[in-house]
């Protein structure tokens, strides 16, 4: 999994445009922090993004469903 904010940098590394866009919206994060996981649990990221509040969020994955094997999420405080 890899986290992502905006940058004009050119040289800056960015999420990868050829990835599928599985969630693109508004997240309130009450603690400022964005955790993703799968669905038996195994795995568990937490990461903080910065203070509490509104994020513009895009998660994106190499291949949606079971075969997926990379997560992009690239995300700005509202």
């Amino acid at each position: 999994m890899r986290l992502f904010a905006p940058s004009d940098d050119p040289q800056a590394q960015h999420s990868d445009p050829e990835f599928t866009t599985v969630f693109e919206g508004t997240l309130l994060l009450s603690d400022g922090r964005i955790a993703v996981g799968d669905v038996e649990q195994q795995t568990r990221f937490v990461h903080r993004v910065g203070d509490r509040g509104q994020f513009n969020v895009r998660v994106a994955v190499n291949s949606p469903g079971p075969g997926t094997s990379a997560i992009d999420i690239a995300g700005s405080s509202k």
